[in-house]
């Protein structure tokens, strides 16, 4: 059945879920996310997660030659052979079901965690873990590793963690090792939405430093919602073993296949191109936000990610409201200091999901402007709507995904969707699936 088809069937049938899915198609058509966390699926992760394969799942029981724990088999290598680990775990929903299991692999009730801004904190519910924080210097903005091998010493962790989900600058991951294993600690580094720029070379990989490596499958990689956790030969047993004590024996085929051909898109030079986008669109971003009298925090960018902060004469949770009227959407975030008393309050940008959408530097340009613009004074009303003006405008020929990023197939003929169709998302019709999966998997 054709696309149009199911959508005209879906209308008759259940026209409440039909209102609903229209109306996010027009709210992605008319607004941009900046958030870190949002980003669209590739089509090939997207057809295998909504084909056939939705009807079989594995367990680690499992011993067909062509079954779960083959295809299992497969990611698991694919994630090994990507980041050049020891070991890799590939059955986890999310993010916080591997942190969960890391947790649990590493530490007893009680244990202490040094974590950077309190990270993963939040995944703890129910477990019995005191932490710690460490911070930027309130004074350069940047991570002072003296200082934090000086609380290390003192609060003795047996875990150290480092997610720089909300840090735009490069960490020093020998030294972040180096302080980990002084006081005892195992180091655990979660790159998050940097996952897809680190897969590329285009960012240091923490594999080698770190005991363990955690990150979620979607975002810049534009895999299946997932979590894969990377580890050293020595702690491989420990962590199987958590997975399955915390009943992650099962997964259903569809995700893991989608995630499996989202690990080989992540080695393709047009994986590599898009990297290099996202990193020049968040350059472009950070100087045209300081350009139109705009504040980043910690100096400026060297990743996906831009730290605005607001004037003080800006409500910053107000500003982000007019914000997304205007039709962009932002994160808010409240970054702890090594002071514990002070925050630092700032939007987490990212060029992630405008690099998705085919925007350029000349798009960043306009973008930065106007995030200058809320983040200086309060808005009126009239303005309000002028710029929600200029961003649809901007915006409303870009498609939800483009093929710019998208893996080579050597068809010149656009596949999955037309740049001109805002509103063909991630739908195709089944002919086109079919000569698509014949090209990826070279079936005669």
């Amino acid at each position: 059945m054709k696309r149009e088809e199911v959508v005209s069937h879906l209308k008759a049938f259940d026209p409440e879920i039909y209102t609903l899915l229209e109306e996010e198609r027009e709210r992605q058509r008319y607004n941009l996310s900046l958030m870190p966390n949002m980003n669209t699926m590739s089509p090939f992760a997207k057809y295998l997660e909504g084909s056939i394969l939705t009807n079989s799942f594995f367990d680690r029981n499992d011993e067909t030659s062509s079954g779960g724990l083959h295809l299992d088999g497969i990611v698991r290598q694919r994630a090994m052979d990507l980041f050049h680990s020891d070991h890799a775990i590939v059955r986890l929903g999310n993010i916080v079901a591997a942190s969960r299991v890391v947790f649990q692999a590493l530490l007893s009730p009680g244990d202490t965690v040094l974590s950077f801004n309190l990270r993963k904190q939040e995944h703890c519910a129910g477990l019995n873990y005191t932490f710690e924080n460490f911070g930027i210097s309130p004074d350069t903005q940047t991570v002072d590793w003296d200082a934090v091998m000086t609380r290390a010493k003192s609060i003795r962790p047996r875990l150290l963690i480092f997610s720089p989900v909300s840090y735009p600058r490069i960490p020093d991951y020998a030294k972040l090792a180096e302080i980990a294993h002084a006081v005892g600690a195992s180091l655990w580094v979660d790159i998050g939405q940097s996952v897809g720029l680190v897969a590329a070379g285009l960012l240091p990989s923490p594999v080698s430093a770190a005991d363990i490596v955690t990150f979620p499958t979607n975002a810049s990689l534009h895999g299946p919602n997932g979590a894969i956790i990377l580890c050293k030969k020595a702690l491989a047993q420990r962590l199987d073993d958590a997975v399955v004590n915390t009943g992650h024996t099962a997964l259903h085929m569809n995700r893991l296949a989608a995630l499996g051909v989202a690990l080989h898109e992540a080695t393709s030079a047009a994986a590599r191109q898009y990297g290099r986008q996202v990193l020049a669109n968040a350059q472009t971003l950070a100087k045209s936000l300081t350009q139109n009298g705009g504040t980043l925090l910690c100096g400026g960018t060297d990743t996906h990610l831009v730290l605005a902060a607001p004037s003080g004469t800006v409500n910053i949770v107000e500003a982000v409201h007019h914000l997304a009227h205007i039709g962009l959407l932002v994160k808010l975030d409240h970054l702890p200091t090594m002071q514990m008393e002070l925050f630092l309050h700032a939007l987490r940008l990212s060029s992630l999901n405008p690099t998705t959408r085919a925007c350029k530097e000349e798009d960043m340009t306009v973008i930065g402007k106007l995030l200058a613009r809320a983040l200086s004074a309060p808005l009126f009303v009239q303005e309000i709507e002028r710029m929600r003006k200029e961003v649809a405008a901007l915006i409303v020929n870009k498609p939800i995904f483009s093929n710019e990023w998208f893996v080579e197939t050597g068809n010149d003929e656009n596949t999955f969707y037309d740049e001109s169709d805002t509103g063909a998302m991630h739908e195709h019709v089944a002919a086109e699936r079919k000569a698509i999966m014949k090209k990826l998997f070279r079936w005669k």
